[in-house]
């Protein structure tokens, strides 16, 4: 390839295209020659024109040209006055240009002298249009949709120049005195942007152009092939880039949540809105067992959660972090497939459903660069606590007998007396801190930016981005901080496209110094705030009372000089290749290189209140742990696609592909730090007692998988779908090293039928069902291998070692039969569109992680056992009461619904000692046959006693009973809601949106446990700490009361029974969004600016929660409600 030194130095500088001049030296010669015969004509004029009137006078339009030219005009004013008026829409145009705009369809022409204009009436035998005059041609056309409907107001620019049109209400266009060849560009908001080469002897144009989002629709995208959606028999959604930023600027993963009903989201009760933490989520269901493995263990370090969906992100495996801290500005797509049919591509990883990732790529053309400005504010959301206040909180220790003397001496009572006196003192005072707020920012701002470049020839496209997005938690101290950088490139020869794309992303995330907020909600109100106090109250020497204690400030440790935090760094190569081998065969192939690390580091100061009653020489700590890895991920394919006498299509794929996974981890402790330094391990005094350095260099993880797809249309009536793979992993048995998966499928177009095709409201109608086999790996990769660790502490014989895991060589594949079937539902010109499934997904065997005798030598072991079963519906419903094309007015109403059950069978008694440790543990969830894994497990009670108070529990046999009794535990609700969905509606008038997304939740039973640990359940050295208002409110306090909970006083163990579980209905307001957008075709300022478009958006989301419980949101970490702003400007 030559370069042209001059355009490297030169950027906005181009040389001509010399073989494009040569082909225009005929015309140039043609038209001097016409210019030649006028009489003084000139070519001298290079004003620029600028007019923008509507129903004005010709007089006036000469006279503001006069004005901006600075040439005379000579003309007939009587003539000139009896024209009708003229509207005129001219920017940056030469004088002669726009001369001929402006006596367009008029009786006049010009001819120009030295600095004069002289304007004369047309000759009978001179054509009306003067532009035939210049030997020039008209283009006319209709701009319309892929079904042929016409699109007024579609801009047609002519490219590199300032001119242009729009269509009318037909779709209907013309452009006057097309001199050559030239390029149109047609668009139109929420059509794909279009060109079309011109040469000026086309006669009328039909230019069709395709709707952004229905080119989507078009085409599943499962990340190995693309796929007709009207031939495939999967159940898949595809959502475009625009849709998830029309329902918010932040996470893609809770955008996401919002479009589709079978992806859910679960709340996080406990992290809430915390930067750091990563969502749980579930598509159609769970399919395996979550245990809770010992953190800091190998096989937690490199596992994951077994119900999560599999991520593909431009091909390639990718993780939920990654996707979660991805630039949504960089996503073109995301394609969710949720069945068999659609997710046996993936074999031993696609049970849970799979989610593809598709980022924007560079596109030919010149260069364009888009930027991208998103702005959160966000506030902590509180409402769901119900805390006393400081009179309230005194009265209720009163109450409870909290300050009753425990007969240990006199002096308890008169201590005692003095404390409630004091606290009651402060009380009257005015004491009341509101302590929940101390921990927090008042709002928390967030921002991103992004930048992407692009351009390139069709041979050659080029691509440049990154971004930066800064995340304030709303806990002080707490933020994430990411970035990112990338290079696209593309090239295309002939037969051959090879892209290259590489991926260079890092982040920094802190941790908040003040800890667990739940700290803050269980400190007393009547306690004045201490900055740099260590306690807030202080109990004298020699009290030896069991009512007070010394009580720590919360706020003492968050100031000293701790910290915790993780950096990470990723790197990604990714190389792809096509090949069109002939006009049926194309072979295809893609590597990954991967490099990433992970530190964290963690500090806490000597003089940290956790270190009160710890030897000096180990007080405070240093923690740091790093992960290394290596990946690398290659396939090769083969697509055959052929059709045959006109009604048979028939698409054939076939590929292979292997991976390697590599992890190491390195992690040290160190303890005893003088006062005063900063976290350095060199100070330490020692590693943690009884530990020594880690350094873990699991087995690697290896797979190999082969498949072949098989998909027939007969004349697009009737379509097969049939896919076989067969999967090798290190993550099993070296018994079962492979297994096969499958999926077949089949549909009906019904709407092709003789019968239905001339129904005209009905524009598509399509029945599919299909079943097949996939797999699950998500539990981690050592439920098969043996891993061993290194004694802290050396013997006789030197150092020994351990079992951390025993690994079950006949550990068999986690497989999920499913079954699904659906129907695509297209009315009334497309105005309403609705799509209904039914699944059914059965897993077995389960994979289950149980505990063993320890003569074994280790706790728990890896094995198979029992099943489970889920069954759903699921549904997404749109209609447009106005879609006003003319008038670009669209308004469209949806609801989604999800509806599932879940079902364990074949344990028979293999788990019951994991049950029994549920019970030990308090827990509500139970492994069961027949039961489920959302069922809600204790004792039925029948409510409080009025005349004792206390709790009348029922027994199995039906009897009534004061005492509480394990083996009456049964299942009493279930957590999963009875149905829950999206409410939606879009408006689009014209370039401005609004969009609104209302989550609802219904019928699902939560276990309260605000009710269970701050309204009763309470001990007595649980007195000490602030407790719900209905403690005292709700709480029975003399005989005959009717009341939901015990005795006030009551400060013994309550098991955990039926009145602490609740019916919840939930209405959200996940989204609401405006936005307006600007086109350079329509808003002359724009074009001055170099400008192309500007969109302006504006978010609220979370906005709101209405339930029908209190209970407590975010215990370690509070939720937010958000107020966003976004910006996209493309030059």
């Amino acid at each position: 390839m030559k370069i042209n030194r001059f355009n490297i130095g030169m950027p906005f500088f181009r040389l001509p295209n010399v073989s494009c001049c040569l082909k225009r030296i005929p015309i140039l010669i043609l038209i001097m020659a016409i210019f030649a015969i006028q009489v003084n004509a000139s070519t001298g004029c290079a004003q620029k024109i600028t007019i923008h009137k509507n129903n004005v006078s010709l007089a006036e339009v000469l006279r503001e040209s006069r004005l901006q030219s600075g040439y005379d005009f000579i003309y007939n004013v009587d003539l000139v006055k009896h024209i009708r008026s003229i509207s005129v829409d001219v920017d940056h145009a030469e004088l002669e240009e726009a001369l001929k705009i402006c006596l367009m369809r008029q009786p006049f022409t010009y001819s120009i002298v030295s600095k004069t204009i002289i304007i004369k009436e047309k000759s009978k035998g001179i054509p009306e249009s003067p532009l035939v005059y210049f030997h020039a041609s008209d283009i006319r056309g209709r701009v319309v949709s892929d079904d042929g409907k016409p699109i007024p107001g579609a801009n047609i620019l002519i490219k590199g120049s300032k001119s242009g049109t729009r269509t009318n209400e037909r779709g209907e266009f013309l452009i006057r005195g097309i001199e050559g060849r030239l390029t149109l560009v047609i668009s139109y908001i929420g059509y794909k942007t279009k060109e079309v080469v011109i040469t000026g002897k086309e006669a009328e144009l039909v230019i069709k152009i395709a709707e952004e989002e229905q080119m989507m629709k078009d085409v599943v995208i499962t990340g190995m092939f693309e796929r007709r959606k009207e031939s495939f028999t999967g159940s898949a959604a595809t959502i475009t880039g625009d849709q998830l930023r029309a329902v918010g600027n932040q996470n893609v993963i809770q955008m996401l949540r919002s479009l589709d009903p079978s992806f859910i989201v679960l709340d996080n009760n406990l992290k809430g809105s915390d930067p750091n933490a990563l969502a749980r989520i579930e598509l159609r269901g769970k399919t395996s067992i979550a245990m809770n493995t010992n953190a800091g263990t190998l096989t937690d370090q490199f596992s994951t959660d077994p119900n999560m969906p599999l991520f593909i992100l431009d091909g390639f495996e990718s993780t939920l972090r990654q996707i979660t801290d991805l630039d949504i500005n960089r996503i073109a797509s995301m394609t969710i497939l949720k069945d068999a049919a659609s997710t046996a591509l993936y074999g031993a990883r696609s049970a849970n459903g799979v989610v593809v990732v598709e980022t924007i790529k560079p596109k030919a053309g010149e260069l364009r660069v888009t930027y991208t400005g998103d702005f959160n504010v966000s506030v902590p959301d509180l409402s769901d606590y119900n805390l006393m206040n400081s009179e309230e909180k005194l009265e209720f220790e009163r109450l409870s007998g909290r300050y009753a003397a425990n007969g240990v001496g006199n002096e308890n009572f008169v201590m005692l007396d003095r404390f409630y006196n004091e606290r009651l003192k402060a009380v009257r005072e005015g004491v009341n801190t509101y302590w929940l707020k101390e921990p927090l920012r008042e709002t928390a701002f967030n921002q991103n930016h992004s930048v992407y470049a692009s351009g390139g020839s069709n041979e050659f496209q080029y691509g440049v981005g990154m971004n930066v997005q800064d995340i304030t938690g709303l806990m002080k101290g707490s933020d994430r901080k990411n970035w990112g950088a990338r290079a696209d490139l593309t090239y295309r020869k002939g037969k051959l496209n090879v892209t290259n794309r590489v991926f260079i992303s890092g982040s920094r995330a802190d941790e908040s110094p003040y800890g667990s907020f739940t700290t803050y909600a269980k400190i007393n109100p009547y306690y004045k705030k201490e900055i740099t106090g260590k306690y807030v109250e202080q109990i004298p020497a020699g009290y030896d009372g069991r009512s007070l204690a010394n009580v720590a400030n919360p706020l003492y440790n968050a100031q000293l000089n701790s910290e915790q935090y993780n950096t990470s760094l990723t790197l990604q190569n990714n190389l792809g290749f096509n090949y069109d081998a002939s006009r049926s065969i194309r072979i295809s192939g893609a590597f990954q290189l991967s490099k990433n690390s992970a530190t964290s580091i963690s500090f806490i100061s000597p003089l940290n209140t956790r270190f009160d009653n710890t030897a000096v020489l180990e007080k405070g700590s240093y923690s740091n742990g790093r992960t290394e890895g290596f990946n690398y991920s290659g396939n090769l394919g083969l697509t055959y696609n052929k059709i045959i006498r006109e009604k048979h299509v028939l698409t054939g794929n076939a590929r292979a592909e292997v991976q390697e996974v590599n992890n190491d981890f390195i992690g040290l402790t160190a303890v005893g730090f003088p006062l005063g330094v900063s976290g350095n391990p060199t100070f330490a005094n020692s590693y943690l007692p009884n530990s020594k350095p880690q350094i873990s260099t699991p087995p690697k993880t290896r797979r190999i998988n082969a498949l072949a797809s098989i998909n027939y249309v007969y004349n697009n009536r009737y379509f097969l779908d049939a896919t076989y793979r067969i999967d090798g992993s290190t993550a099993f048995g070296t018994a079962n090293k492979y297994s096969p998966f499958w999926a077949t499928g089949i549909g009906w177009s019904l709407h092709n039928e003789k019968f239905i095709k001339n129904v005209d409201w009905i524009n598509s109608l399509i029945v599919r069902a299909n079943i097949g086999s996939t797999g699950n790996q998500g539990f981690g990769s050592f439920a098969s291998a043996t891993v061993y660790n290194l004694e802290a502490n050396s013997n006789y014989f030197g150092q020994g070692l351990y079992h951390t895991g025993l690994g079950n060589p006949d550990l068999n594949w986690q497989k999920t039969l499913q079954t699904s079937l659906g129907i695509d539902i297209g009315l009334f010109d497309n105005r309403l569109t609705a799509n209904f499934n039914a699944y059914n997904k059965h897993t077995s065997p389960l994979i289950v992680t149980l505990d063993v005798p320890g003569s074994n030598g280790i706790s728990r072991y890896p094995m198979n056992a029992g099943n489970m079963t889920v069954k759903g519906l699921e549904t997404n419903i749109k209609y447009s009461p106005i879609f006003n094309l003319n008038k670009r007015i669209i308004w469209t109403l949806g609801v989604t619904a999800s509806m599932y059950t879940s079902k364990y069978a074949g344990f028979g008694n293999v788990l019951n000692s994991l049950n029994a440790d549920q019970q030990r543990s308090n827990l509500i969830q139970r492994f069961t046959d027949g039961k489920s894994p959302d069922d809600i497990w204790a004792v039925q009670s029948l409510g409080i006693d009025p005349g004792t108070g206390l709790e009348v529990f029922q027994k199995a046999n039906g009897t009534y009973t004061f005492d509480y009794d394990p083996a009456d535990i049964k299942v009493i609700a279930n957590s999963r809601p009875k149905i829950e969905g999206v409410f939606s509606s879009s408006i689009r008038i014209k370039a401005f949106t609004f969009n609104a997304y209302i989550r609802y939740n219904l019928g699902a039973s939560r276990f309260n446990e605000a009710l269970y640990d701050k309204v009763e359940n309470i001990s007595f050295a649980d007195l000490s700490f602030n407790q719900d208002k209905r403690a005292l409110e709700k709480r029975w306090k003399k005989p005959g009361d009717i009341a939901q909970f015990k005795g006030i006083s009551v400060t013994d163990y309550t098991p955990i029974s039926s009145r602490f579980v609740q019916k919840e209905n939930i209405i959200t307001g996940e989204s609401i969004s405006v936005g307006y957008e600007l086109q350079s075709a329509t808003t002359p300022w724009l074009r001055s600016a170099r400008l192309q478009n500007l969109r302006f958006s504006a978010y609220m989301n979370n906005i709101f929660r209405l339930s029908n419980i209190v209970s407590e949101r975010g215990i370690d970490y509070p939720f937010a409600n958000t107020v966003s702003f976004s910006i996209n400007a493309s030059f």
